[in-house]
């Protein structure tokens, strides 16, 4: 089963925070081969050092060389994970925004087709959505869809049997453009047969128009990653560097010179590590999207669009007309019954 993503209490604080490793790049750097190389190379120079060795001038790391070269690392490292974090941030609001426009397609179908009698908007809805979770899955497992991927749909009833055959033979973006246009056949017959105004047909196309545009500007984000130089002159910035410092914190008669190189290294690699996960978030790590729980989340919402039923539709909401005709809904409230409305615990909320 997919972890849960963590939720981050601010009520906690910063020490008990600190103090959780599971699940976090903390476990997963402490877990490589090469922090613990780095560490064991400073501890071997800090014994050497304190049993005399290397003490001579000549032999000094100087403090201003290791500071320029701290410096130019620090700035790369910031740059790197900025950069990685913002394209998280922007992923995460295309992969939001494609839900919205899926909500806002629903609302109007179901609003302006449903008086047809007949399940277009259903229709229309279903390739929307099918387009949607293909798209997240070659998002997520990096290569195209086959069969076997469409079949599982099939299995569930978002495809049906000949759907299959046409759409295997189609490349992402021709599956799309494909897909979202049938959506767009089907909502437009809904619509002439549900008389919808021909204002309509517009504003269903520029909703499928800016669906279609989100999930593309997501895929070509994941199409072209960092360039894989950066990463490597980085990579090397962040060698040299804990080289550099395994070499000059050792040479300290302090017993905190260990302590003070495992956190700086902990915390440049960790920084590396978190940025690399930033950076593709459709993935299986922990700081990954929750990719299960949203799509789970946005087709129990869908199929409440589509599925709920209201008796008052059935006359014309006329029961509920004569109702609030005799008794009208009450809208201002004080801030006290507000307050109560809110579950407040310090009001009673008695009139």
């Amino acid at each position: 089963m997919t972890q849960q993503a963590l939720e981050y209490d601010a009520k906690l604080g910063p020490l008990v925070t600190s103090l959780h490793i599971s699940r976090t790049v903390v476990k997963k750097v402490l877990s490589r081969a090469d922090f613990w190389l780095f560490f064991f190379v400073h501890c071997c120079l800090h014994v050497l050092y304190l049993q005399g060795w290397f003490r001579s001038k000549r032999f000094q790391m100087n403090s201003g060389d290791m500071k320029t070269i701290t410096s130019v690392t620090t700035f790369f490292e910031v740059f790197y994970t900025g950069q990685c974090y913002s394209r998280y941030m922007r992923m995460w609001s295309l992969l939001r925004a494609s839900f919205s426009l899926a909500y806002r397609f629903a609302f109007l179908t179901r609003l302006f087709i449903r008086p047809s009698g007949k399940p277009y908007d259903r229709i229309a809805c279903r390739w929307l959505v099918v387009s949607l979770l293909l798209s997240i899955r070659e998002a997520k497992d990096k290569q195209q869809i086959g069969y076997n991927d469409l079949k599982k749909l099939y299995v569930h009833g978002l495809l049906k049997e000949d759907e299959i055959g046409f759409l295997q033979n189609l490349v992402a973006q021709q599956r799309m453009l494909v897909m979202l246009h049938a959506s767009a056949c089907v909502a437009r017959a809904g619509m002439d047969k549900g008389k919808a105004p021909p204002t309509m047909h517009g504003q269903l196309t520029q909703i499928l128009s800016a669906f279609r545009a989100q999930q593309q500007e997501m895929q070509d984000l994941l199409g072209f990653p960092i360039p894989f130089e950066y990463i490597h002159l980085l990579s090397l910035m962040i060698t040299v560097n804990l080289i550099v410092w395994a070499y000059g914190m050792a040479q300290t008669e302090s017993i905190f010179g260990p302590l003070f190189f495992f956190f700086a290294a902990l915390i440049f690699m960790g920084m590396m590590d978190l940025a690399s996960q930033l950076a593709d978030p459709f993935g299986e790590d922990d700081a990954d999207f929750p990719l299960p729980a949203w799509l789970t989340v946005f087709l129990h919402d869908m199929a409440a669009l589509l599925d709920y039923s209201y008796e008052g539709a059935s006359d014309g909401f006329k029961r509920d007309v004569d109702a609030e005709s005799k008794s009208r809904t009450r809208l201002r409230f004080d801030l006290r019954h507000v307050e109560y409305m809110l579950g407040s615990p310090d009001h009673s909320g008695n009139h």
